[in-house]
């Protein structure tokens, strides 16, 4: 499917927003409609699963799922229940950019901003790792969000930088997302058919 433009405008003078929100657009159709998504969730979460369990880290932030992300929860689960002293946490917006507030199991979320659910307080934490939801993925690993820019706004902040993971279903890889100066690329990705 490629992206339908006004006869009044060519296409070689489409912005990169145009060109982007048509690709997220799509991208984000192609998630909704998999068919066999249940299965592809739980394939995803047990190869997050295993890749945490070969990394020396302590503190690891990660996403609850919206608009049809795959849902980390019960790898994160195990992985704390793995190792004493682990931390993990998830993201609440903080100007333009993210913090981490700690989770655990049970924890019972709150809205926040745009929706998404958060823990309650004001407690934060440092995370050495971030597992972050694509819409879209490509061979470089630069990632494809919702528009935001808060994770880019985030890594580029950060006085030491997490090792950055985009998590992702296969039906986000594209040739290229015609990554911007201020895109930040990711360390790896992990989509239910492998690492990138």
């Amino acid at each position: 499917m490629t992206a339908e433009f006004p006869a009044s405008q060519p296409q070689s003078e489409v912005s990169p927003q145009q060109s982007r929100s048509a690709l997220r657009a799509r991208l984000l159709a192609a998630r909704d409609a998999l068919a066999d998504r249940d299965q592809r969730d739980r394939v995803l979460a047990n190869r997050v699963a295993r890749w945490l369990a070969t990394m020396p880290l302590a503190r690891l932030a990660f996403f609850w799922p919206v608009r049809g992300e795959p849902d980390l929860a019960p790898a994160i689960e195990r992985w704390l229940a793995a190792g004493s002293g682990r931390q993990a946490g998830l993201p609440v917006t903080a100007g333009e950019g993210l913090e981490f507030a700690p989770w655990m199991p049970g924890l019972t979320l709150v809205p926040g901003r745009f929706g998404i659910a958060v823990p309650p307080g004001g407690e934060r934490m440092t995370p050495q790792l971030l597992l972050i939801p694509c819409v879209g993925f490509d061979r470089q690993r630069y990632r494809l969000g919702y528009g935001g820019g808060f994770y880019d706004r985030t890594l580029a902040a950060f006085a030491v930088r997490p090792v950055a993971v985009g998590v992702a279903f296969d039906c986000g890889r594209v040739p290229s997302i015609e990554p911007q100066a201020h895109d930040i690329r990711l360390d790896l990705v992990i989509t239910e058919s492998g690492v990138l």
